[in-house]
Order: C-alpha cells, then sequence, then structure tokens
C-alpha cells in the first residue's frame, strides 16, 4: 500500500469512524433517557445492533468510490480497525463529558433501581453479589476510568467485528 492510498483509507475511516461516533453517542443518550421513557431502551439497543452493518455499508462504499470496486481482506480489516478506533474515541470523550458534567449520579441511581428488582436479585444472589455493594462500587468510579473502561471494551469489539465485516466486504 503506497503512502496516498494509506492517506486515503485514513481519511475515509476517520469520518466513518466520526459518523459511528455519533451513532453510538445517540445509542447512549437513548439509554440514559430510558429512565424517563422506557421505550428509548429498545431504540438504544437496536441503535447499537446497527454497527456492523453500518460499518460494512461504509466499508462498501469505500472499496466502491475510493479502491474501484477492489478490496483486500487486510486493507478492509486495517480500515475497520481505523473506525473502530475513531469512534470509540469520540464516544469514549463524549462518556466521560457526560460523567463529568452531567449524570451528577444518575446512571448509579438507575442501576439502582434495575438492580432492585426481583428478576436482577435473583441473578445477583446466584453470582454471590449484594446489590448495595454493586451500586456503591459504580458510584466510585471516576467519570475517567469509565470513559476508559469502555473505550477499551469497544476497541475489542470493533476488532472482533472487523474480521467478519473484512471478510465478507473483500472483492
Amino acid at each position: 500500500m503506497s503512502i496516498e492510498e494509506y492517506r486515503q483509507l485514513r481519511a475515509y475511516a476517520r469520518y466513518d469512524g466520526i459518523y459511528l461516533g455519533v451513532i453510538w453517542v445517540a445509542s447512549f443518550a437513548c439509554l440514559i433517557g430510558m429512565s424517563a421513557f422506557p421505550q428509548l431502551s429498545m431504540l438504544s439497543m437496536a441503535i447499537a445492533l446497527t454497527t456492523p452493518f453500518f460499518v460494512g455499508m461504509q466499508l462498501k462504499k469505500y472499496r466502491d468510490e475510493g479502491l474501484d470496486g477492489r478490496l483486500t481482506f487486510s486493507r478492509g480489516l486495517l480500515y475497520c480497525f481505523r473506525v473502530f478506533l475513531n469512534a470509540a474515541l469520540l464516544f469514549a470523550v463524549a462518556q466521560w463529558a457526560y460523567m463529568q458534567f452531567i449524570d451528577n449520579g444518575r446512571l448509579a441511581g438507575m442501576l439502582q433501581s434495575i438492580f432492585i428488582q426481583d428478576d436482577a436479585q435473583v441473578i445477583l444472589k446466584q453470582a454471590g453479589i449484594k446489590a448495595e455493594e454493586l451500586v456503591a462500587a459504580f458510584a466510585e468510579v471516576s467519570p475517567l476510568q469509565f470513559a476508559l473502561t469502555y473505550l477499551v471494551e469497544n476497541v475489542a469489539i470493533g476488532v472482533f467485528l472487523s474480521l467478519p465485516i473484512a471478510a465478507v466486504m473483500k472483492k
């Protein structure tokens, strides 16, 4: 891959990563809003589940427009890695900002309301965890720790999803 081809890949992946990050932020916003409107939890899940299809669609666009219809598995894999990394970085910054400046314990309260339900109590009891301890531990997590945890998780999920997306879209 030449330097120009790599720059082109970076440019496509940067913009598509921004778009994916915005999608993830919308999903997170729906998750936060589900305490007021329970229907938003389903919308949050639906938005999150569109991730591999969105990345696949954008990879197809990159393949057809930027590469004249020819895409190797390795280039597709690199593109997907970069998209997921860019999206995860943007999403981590958004999560940190939310937890630092807006949340004020709302997410911990929402978790507490979930954990006091009978179904959750049974699961937690089987795991040997007390709901109060779990909520207290979550409340002690700093906004930076929260964002970094999900940054690592989102990058790992992106690596995992990149393999089948690149394999399907190679041509």
